[in-house]
């Protein structure tokens, strides 16, 4: 398990709070949806109405990098928001820099939809899975959207 702490000021309330992300273990997927093995990665995030996501990939390394990589688009998020990200211990701000989230998002997609290694048809449930995912929200619109480019 990863945990990740920080601060978190958001300019909104004008409040700091101590904040933690956690990427549990991968696990290997059994039936369900995705019936191939398939390994998926519970990330927990502060702030969300679901506060819990899975994250999947073609084995553990894989499962951990995209929950790496998710985590990485949420705190990106935050940034561009306006929220200030510090260190747990200090206090001290992390060195980051706002980025449109999206894009990375993009590149995620297209990565998924480009790789052949994977059967076309599993390919179309991870898509569809993850439009599931996030639903009606402000990411799931872009994630819908990047998907059926």
């Amino acid at each position: 398990m990863i945990k990740i702490s920080f601060w978190l000021k958001n300019p909104e309330n004008k409040q700091d709070s101590l904040e933690c992300i956690t990427i549990d273990n991968p696990k290997k997927v059994l039936g369900g949806k995705i019936s191939r093995s398939f390994y998926n990665c519970e990330v927990y995030v502060p702030e969300t109405e679901r506060k819990q996501h899975l994250i999947y990939g073609n084995n553990p390394i894989d499962a951990l990098c995209n929950a790496s990589e998710f985590v990485k688009v949420y705190l990106q998020g935050l940034l561009n928001r306006g929220c200030f990200i510090s260190e747990a211990e200090n206090k001290e701000p992390w060195e980051s820099e706002k980025k449109d989230p999206f894009v990375n998002l993009q590149e995620k997609i297209d990565g998924i939809k480009n790789n052949k290694s994977i059967p076309s048809e599993y390919r179309q449930k991870i898509l569809e899975i993850l439009k599931e995912s996030f639903g009606e929200t402000i990411i799931g619109d872009r994630l819908k959207k990047a998907i059926d480019n």
